[in-house]
């Protein structure tokens, strides 16, 4: 009799465990899936970050070559107002210098 009550409780107890391996078998599934998701969206945005760093190297490289760009314009610019100013003040000078005369006459 006793032999029956321990092969009862042993039967219960490989029951109880094999609810319990299907219960994780079904949480391992569901954690397959999630990881597989993480992996696609890790991807995207590995690739996104890929993209991001692509657009910023590019920015400061064009970036560099408007500073350049406008530099130069800027010197260019500086050049001819001087220009613009030594003409004006020879211009002014030889106006002065045929008013004078004409005055003189």
């Amino acid at each position: 009799m006793i032999f029956y009550l321990g092969e009862a409780v042993l039967f219960a107890a490989l029951l109880l465990t094999s609810l319990q391996v299907l219960r994780m078998r079904r949480e391992l599934k569901r954690m397959r899936a999630y990881h597989a998701e993480f992996q696609q969206v890790f991807g995207k945005t590995e690739a996104a970050l890929e993209a991001i760093q692509s657009t910023v190297r590019d920015l400061q490289a064009n970036g560099r070559q408007v500073i350049e760009e406008l530099g130069l314009r800027i010197d260019a610019g500086r050049r001819l107002v001087g220009d613009i100013d030594t003409l004006g003040t020879a211009t002014g000078a030889a106006r002065t210098g045929a008013g004078r005369r004409a005055n003189a006459a």
